[in-house]
């Protein structure tokens, strides 16, 4: 008896595996067939595709990032995506049916873009799909539209893309040093109030704290003896003028009077400038004169347009001469700073793009040029900085926000993009379930790289405008791990 069954079980055995060997060898000629109609398709097309990014999967002649000079063109069209920092013409996160005719055009070149991971160095991220499971040839077939609404299905179109695949590194926005303004004074002073804050908008000359100085009288009442001195010698100039030109003075007695005025002009002009030195701007001399009143108050203005990013000076605190009270920066100037490792930060070059992302606000990208590399690694951590100058919308990011940079290859491979949500890990595979009919889906294993955003890059298993399922993908993949979702519901029929 024992025999028997173990007779029936090798039988068993063996017509799955001529099941599996049919199957996998009408796939095999049937992606050959398609290759080769997909390529003569190709070669056929007059699509410009020298008018492509491939970096940012956009034509080349509409891409702001890699030519922010273009932004205001689009805003003037009112094409503009303030959310995203793009035009809405490009923005695949508010189109995620978005496509161009070069990706099109790619799309034709290869049938499911089938690319082997010996070409192409992937992420170890995803598990291997297996070779044989019952994913394959498995097909879900709902019993009406009806129950099809039921279960919620919503569906997307893949689009194309190119390979993104480089260096992912820890980063942090800072304000471009170049364009920072210390505020700073050249006598003893402490703040009795500010005016401003952190993060306050300033424009030049703009108030930013009242200051108290023992030494500003002195230099105010200097002040304003030099003015009274250049007054009365500007006076006295005039006269010798008048008495010259009635030859009533000698003309060396006329150049002593040019001296002394000059002299006295040089005067007031030193004083004018100890106390431009010490913090007061030409308006708060002009006015000391007018008036007449000296006070130890200095009014602490700012120098140049920008953001007041920091208040250095405490209330009360007396600071000696030279001391920074506040820090300018402009807003529309910042920096990322990446720390790579030492293997990394080999292969990145100054004029390279890259795309930061931040913690905080994952779907919030902006892009740099690298500007600088470092030339030596930390002692301790074995990691360098590298540093880029914002491109595009840097208002929409703050100094200090932590993120990652992605620094991409020059690969021009072609990918498929699908959401993450579609792509679901089946117990030995990844699949996407593909739309035939409106009551019919089918599961299909694809090879996965990692993607930016809410996106995966697919590689191969899957072409550009298919239809796949995204929210309920999960639901369908159950069904795969049990005859049926409820009594009536569906059922998959099996390969074969």
């Amino acid at each position: 008896m024992k025999m028997k069954n173990f007779a029936i079980i090798g039988f068993l055995v063996l017509v799955i595996a001529v099941v599996v060997l049919i199957v996998k060898s009408d796939n095999s000629v049937g992606s050959k067939s398609e290759e080769g109609e997909a390529l003569t398709a190709a070669q056929d097309t007059d699509v410009d595709m020298s008018d492509w990014c491939a970096e940012h999967a956009v034509p080349e002649s509409a891409c702001t990032l890699c030519h922010p000079e273009l932004i205001e063109s689009f805003k003037a069209k009112d094409d503009w995506c303030a959310e995203h920092g793009i035009p809405e013409s490009n923005c695949r996160l508010c189109n995620p049916d978005l496509r161009f005719p070069q990706e099109m055009a790619l799309a034709e070149q290869s049938d499911t873009f089938a690319v082997s991971s010996d070409d192409i160095e992937v992420e170890l991220f995803f598990r291997k799909n297996s070779p044989v499971c019952a994913t394959n040839g498995a097909l879900i077939q709902f019993a009406s539209s009806e129950t099809v609404n039921r279960a919620g299905l919503s569906i997307q179109k893949a689009f194309a893309s190119h390979f993104e695949h480089g260096i992912d590194a820890p980063a942090e926005t800072k304000f471009d040093e170049t364009h920072l303004t210390v505020v700073t004074i050249s006598v003893p002073a402490l703040v009795t109030k500010w005016l401003v804050s952190p993060g306050d908008a300033v424009e030049k000359n703009d108030v930013l704290a009242i200051l108290s100085s023992p030494e500003i009288t002195e230099l105010q009442s200097s002040l304003l003896s030099a003015h009274s001195d250049y007054e009365i010698q500007k006076r006295e100039l005039e006269r010798h003028q008048e008495l010259k030109s009635k030859k009533m003075i000698s003309e060396s007695e006329y150049d002593r009077q040019v001296s002394e005025s000059k002299k006295a002009l040089a005067e007031l002009t030193s004083h004018r400038g100890l106390l431009l030195a010490a913090g007061l701007q030409e308006i708060d001399i002009d006015e000391i004169i007018k008036n007449g009143i000296v006070s130890n108050q200095i009014l602490l203005r700012a120098p140049e347009k920008g953001l007041v990013v920091e208040r250095k000076a405490q209330l009360g605190e007396l600071l000696e001469e030279g001391n920074a009270y506040a820090l300018l920066a402009d807003p529309n100037s910042m920096w990322i700073e990446a720390q790579l490792s030492e293997e990394e930060i080999r292969n990145v070059r100054k004029g390279q793009m890259l795309t930061f992302t931040s913690d905080g606000r994952g779907l919030n990208r902006v892009g740099g040029k690298i500007i600088w590399v470092s030339r030596s690694l930390d002692p301790h951590t074995r990691t360098g900085i590298v540093r880029a100058s914002v491109i595009g919308h840097s208002q929409s990011f703050q100094a200090g926000e932590f993120g990652h940079v992605t620094i991409s290859s020059n690969e021009n491979i072609a990918v498929t993009l699908v959401p993450k949500d579609a792509v679901q890990w089946e117990g030995c595979c990844n699949v996407v379930f593909v739309k035939e009919t409106e009551q019919r889906y089918r599961p299909r294993k694809v090879q996965l790289a990692e993607g930016n955003g809410p996106y995966y890059q697919i590689i191969s298993g899957l072409k550009p405008g298919e239809d796949v399922v995204v929210d309920g993908a999960f639901l369908l993949k159950t069904e795969l791990k049990k005859s049926s979702i409820g009594a009536g519901c569906c059922g998959i029929e099996p390969a074969g």
